[in-house]
């Protein structure tokens, strides 16, 4: 291994270090609001009033995102390269430092204070004729389960949690992820709405790595997908409710939705090929064109309003009955 290499592996690891240690003490001790101010959607925030861990959870992962890419690199180096599949495994690990729906609801609770209990929707099928629709709409009841705990409902929690779990075991998800329905319906009992939210974005990231370890990738990008595509249907809800510009602005995520659409495209062709897949793509594409204003424009209601039909229509399509 070169000394060139030796140095860019000491670089990561001290750069994850750095990052972790200036994020905990910019929380702690810095700004009373509890956050740095650079996180795309806002910190997680507790009702409860316990603080920000969540969001210096968040910072961990990115920290051990960094020192995680460095053990690869590192061995690499000893080998004489990096592989293409080293680079694709880099890739994934990086894609679990993309905030959750609930860091984007905590940001819009914060800009207007929404009666979330109006977000809700008619409860929807558990039983879908393609697989791809189930993981779409299983990401979707994910978010509809912050939702639920945005709003301090443990009812509607439990009831989410549980349909989350059926279609969790329609896509043969194993014995851990059934443990964790249990677990939602414990903390909704408590109204330990932190935990809530930890619990699902837990349950989403077991689901997606079983599905990768099935080999089953279309499946796993497809439950971010449906989840992102109905926190923007609630989001857009919520800014034409507000009529606030803030609200309006916390919408206007091209990066997020680029790489939503970056993880349906680097599947192999034979898994892009179902309609399903097809639309989500689609529907992504429309919503990242309307959030990609041209320098100078405003970002307002005439985006909100398209961005909201957009993901509504879809999410309608996808959780349609069967005839």
């Amino acid at each position: 291994m070169s000394a060139l290499e030796y140095v860019f592996v000491a670089l990561a690891v001290a750069g994850a270090v750095f990052y972790l240690a200036r994020r905990a003490w910019r929380r702690f001790f810095g700004r009373g609001t509890g956050c740095c101010g650079n996180c795309p959607v806002g910190p997680r925030r507790d009702p409860a009033g316990r603080g920000d861990h969540a969001g210096v959870y968040s910072g961990v992962k990115k920290s051990a995102f960094l020192l995680l890419l460095a053990v690869p690199l590192f061995a690499a180096g000893a080998a004489g390269q990096i592989s293409k599949k080293q680079m694709k495994d880099a890739d994934r690990i990086a894609a679990l430092t993309v905030p959750s729906p609930a860091e984007f609801f905590s940001a819009i609770d914060k800009a207007g204070k929404p009666d979330w209990m109006s977000f809700y929707r008619e409860p929807a099928p558990t039983t879908y004729p393609t697989r791809p629709r189930t993981a779409i709409n299983l990401g979707a009841l994910v978010t509809d389960g912050y939702v639920a705990v945005e709003a301090q409902d443990g009812q509607q929690v439990k009831n989410t949690g549980k349909d989350i779990i059926v279609l969790a075991r329609a896509l043969g998800v194993g014995e851990d992820v059934l443990m964790r329905g249990k677990s939602i319906s414990d903390f909704a009992d408590k109204n330990d709405w932190f935990a809530l939210r930890e619990e699902l974005e837990a349950t989403t990231n077991e689901v997606r790595r079983a599905m990768n370890n099935q080999r089953d990738e279309a499946l796993a990008s497809l439950i971010t997908a449906g989840a992102w595509l109905r926190a923007l249907e609630v989001g857009s809800r919520a800014a034409e409710m507000s009529g606030e510009e803030k609200a309006a602005g916390l919408l206007r995520q091209p990066e997020l939705v680029g790489w939503l659409r970056s993880e349906l495209q680097q599947l192999p062709e034979n898994a892009r090929g179902g309609p399903d897949l097809a639309k989500t793509d689609m529907t992504l594409l429309a919503v990242g064109e309307t959030m990609d204003t041209p320098d100078g424009e405003d970002f307002g209601g005439k985006q909100v309003s398209v961005i909201r039909e957009a993901t509504s229509q879809f999410l309608a399509e996808m959780s349609a009955k069967e005839p």
